[in-house]
């Protein structure tokens, strides 16, 4: 089950999975006819509860609290500032959502990939909030993320062990683990870090740094959030981690600077509240 904060964390998940990661397996392609979601229940969430909890089986996907918006930014990978067009309902406006294939074919779901098991997703918003939507770009705020002149405060990861042969063993993959103020990271790319830094400041974050290894880099980053920073110990007795921006310089030797460029994004076309069932 997946805790979203305000949709990051199911973000968080899918990125790594663009980059290799151990936790995404390869798989033998399904090509045929995708399944679809044909019992499925849509329920306004009663107010009171502000986590949002999102669980895929092979053959179901449970949502609890979750908006339109939330949605759209999981299933069709874009960041949710990204998405233009939306009413302010598609935001504000919370649902359950429970759905299932009522007479899955085993072999089937577990060959499905996560771009497939997606695609039914995107299949349920279309058929229920009546979803259409193109890509496009513009121009929009960005940071650029660059080493500081006296360099990056962490170490390339090491090679995985030499096999019994002699042979270079397998590269096990990125692994991330974040909380609301704490990342560790194993194996990861900077375009991967980039993109994984963009949900905390809620802006896309441009890899700029020119560094690149096959085994990726180990970093570890703690921060205070935004909203809970107020210069003090927040009640805990010690000294409050410093905000992101400060964090990102002062413990990873990186630097975010403001700038401009063309991001994509995802232009709403039409959208209607669902018929609640």
């Amino acid at each position: 089950m997946l805790t979203l904060n305000r949709c990051r964390v199911f973000a968080f998940a899918l990125v790594l999975c663009g980059v290799g990661s151990a936790m995404c397996h390869a798989q033998t392609p399904y090509t045929g006819q995708l399944p679809v979601f044909d019992v499925v229940t849509i329920k306004p969430h009663k107010p009171g509860d502000t986590n949002t909890n999102v669980n895929r089986s092979p053959t179901s996907l449970q949502a609890t609290n979750i908006s339109l918006k939330e949605m759209i930014a999981g299933n069709f990978n874009v960041k949710a500032w990204l998405i233009f067009g939306l009413p302010p309902w598609a935001e504000s406006q919370k649902w359950d959502i429970v759905a299932k294939v009522s007479d899955p074919d085993p072999a089937t779901m577990k060959n499905l990939s996560r771009q497939q098991r997606d695609d039914m997703v995107k299949a349920l918003l279309k058929e229920r909030f009546g979803l259409q939507l193109h890509m496009d770009s513009k121009v929009q705020p960005v940071f650029e993320m660059t080493a500081m002149p006296d360099g990056v405060k962490f170490k390339e990861s090491a090679p995985p062990p030499k096999n019994d042969d002699g042979t270079p063993g397998k590269n096990p993959g990125a692994s991330m683990s974040t909380s609301d103020n704490h990342m560790v990271a194993h194996h990861i790319a900077m375009k991967a870090f980039a993109e994984n830094l963009s949900y905390r400041v809620e802006r896309t974050v441009i890899d700029k740094t020119d560094m690149h290894s096959e085994n990726g880099y180990d970093l570890e980053l703690s921060w205070t959030p935004e909203a809970l920073n107020n210069g003090g110990d927040n009640g805990s007795g010690q000294e409050a981690p410093p905000p992101i921006f400060e964090a990102v310089k002062d413990q990873l030797g990186l630097r975010l600077t403001p700038a401009k460029a063309e991001v994509p994004t995802i232009v709403i076309d039409h959208v209607q509240m669902p018929d609640a069932n």
